[in-house]
């Protein structure tokens, strides 16, 4: 009994010891934060990388967006002087160039967001992209003042920019019922959403089929507008998109409110019809009882300006303050990076296929990339 007993008081000895516990806790500071692109631990925050500078021709750029058909291959907005600058090589040996087409000033006017799209073109030619600009037309072209929407372009190096069959550029297709648009999203086919700064609501557009190179029949378009007065207009500060196919949501940065939202785009009852800039076959119509629901309230961040969704992440630059925060599709804070470059700098981003985070410098004329 001595000896039974003995055996049993060793036994719990050894497995109330410390290490019969497990490995120790890792300290917070150094647990790996969900979105890492930002920074793998609060210990080991991310750095801040310049890509290219004013010497190669940046000039107050507001977004970006890798070309998926060439995945090195990144496309910048210029919003200075309607211009597209291209970086080739991206993740290597790096090379650029400056584009502006020669219908830029209505076509390109005041570029403020930019969205790749469907591969099929009516000419053959794969590849296509959408932008939108901070424009009333100003320039009093074509149509006269508000005549401006999202256009359509190919992503051909061949065309964007080097043909001009009519006198009117390169663009594959425009619609005209969003000027003052600061975001656009790609759905699927030639359908893309964006914003309306005039009337501060969101409109979907078809274009159906484009129009060929540097034509102007626009006649098979439609769109729709969602939530009239609901979102506010920043001057001068994009309010970015994305799109998650996965359940139709439609996030929406809408720094004018300073917030993030998402519309349910399987929401809505069309109703009344709309006037529009020209004739449209298939319409311009006002959805009603469309649900727009915040998922980023007001006063978590100051004027979120710039979107991207990844993996389930929502990733939102912050032009009041500097900062790129993470979050989930609730809108739970999961990881933050001030990247120093204060008020005024920041707007769209786009993730490489390096897996990093690459952003704009809209003060500095700049394109920064994230290093975790």
């Amino acid at each position: 009994m001595h000896r039974a007993f003995l055996l049993s008081a060793l036994i719990f000895t050894a497995c109330s010891s410390p290490a019969a516990e497990g490995p120790a806790t890792v300290p917070p500071e150094q647990q790996v934060l969900p979105a890492p692109e930002l920074g793998k631990t609060k210990a080991t925050p991310a750095t801040i990388a310049t890509v290219l500078g004013p010497e190669h021709r940046l000039a107050r750029p507001r977004d970006l967006a890798f070309n998926p058909m060439r995945p090195d291959e990144l496309w910048i907005l210029n919003e200075r002087d309607n211009s597209v600058v291209l970086l080739f090589n991206a993740t290597g040996e790096q090379q650029f160039e400056r584009r502006r087409d020669a219908g830029a000033d209505h076509f390109l006017h005041k570029p403020s967001a930019i969205a790749f799209g469907a591969e099929a073109t009516s000419f053959g030619s794969k590849g296509t992209f959408g932008t939108c600009g901070e424009s009333r037309n100003e320039n009093g072209l074509e149509g006269g003042k508000d005549f401006m929407g999202p256009t359509l372009w190919s992503s051909d190096l061949a065309v964007f920019a080097k043909k001009n069959p009519a006198g009117l550029g390169s663009h594959l297709d425009m619609l005209h019922n969003s000027p003052l648009c600061t975001g656009i999203a790609h759905e699927s086919a030639n359908i893309y959403w964006t914003t309306n700064g005039v009337k501060n609501s969101i409109v979907k557009y078809d274009f159906a089929v484009d129009h060929d190179i540097g034509m102007d029949d626009h006649s098979d378009g439609s769109s729709l507008e969602y939530v009239a007065g609901e979102l506010k207009y920043a001057p001068g500060i994009p309010g970015h998109m994305a799109f998650r196919a996965a359940d139709a949501m439609l996030f929406v940065a809408d720094p004018g409110n300073g917030r993030v939202v998402k519309l349910d785009t399987k929401s809505g009852t069309r109703s009344t019809k709309l006037a529009t800039k020209e004739p449209q076959k298939g319409g311009h119509y006002k959805m009603v009882d469309a649900v727009l629901t915040e998922v980023i309230p007001k006063g978590v961040l100051t004027t979120p300006s710039g979107l991207e969704l990844r993996n389930d992440i929502l990733y939102v630059s912050d032009h009041g303050t500097g900062r790129i925060v993470a979050f989930d599709l609730e809108g739970k804070e999961l990881n933050s990076l001030d990247t120093g470059l204060g008020p005024g700098a920041l707007a769209g981003m786009a993730f490489g296929p390096d897996n990093k985070l690459y952003f704009v410098d809209m003060k500095g004329d700049r394109l920064m990339r994230v290093d975790p």
